[in-house]
């Protein structure tokens, strides 16, 4: 029997998503201050401007914040694999 509402059962499955990573984060960020960038160039209407330029500080101060999370992250990979390496040596003696 063919369901008879099946926007249910679409919603349904969005709702279970899996969780993002960083580098989308960060690309959907920047795609976002990129739009908000281009309002700010062709925006004549000063209230508009004043609306783009938030929206770009906002995305900007974010993207910052997120850049230097994946960068902290990645030290971190790099330290922990040198730990490891250290403690494979001394285990190896």
């Amino acid at each position: 029997m063919a369901n008879n509402n099946p926007w249910h059962a679409r919603y349904a499955k969005r709702q279970i998503r899996k969780p993002g990573n960083l580098e989308d984060l960060k690309k959907k960020l920047w795609c976002a201050l990129c739009a908000a960038e281009a309002v700010l160039d062709e925006a004549e209407d000063p209230e508009l401007a004043l609306k783009a330029i938030h929206a770009v500080s906002q995305t900007a101060g974010q993207y910052a914040k997120l850049f230097e999370i994946g960068e902290v992250e990645a030290r971190l990979a790099a330290l922990e694999t040198k730990l490891e390496a250290v403690k494979e040596r001394t285990h190896a003696r």
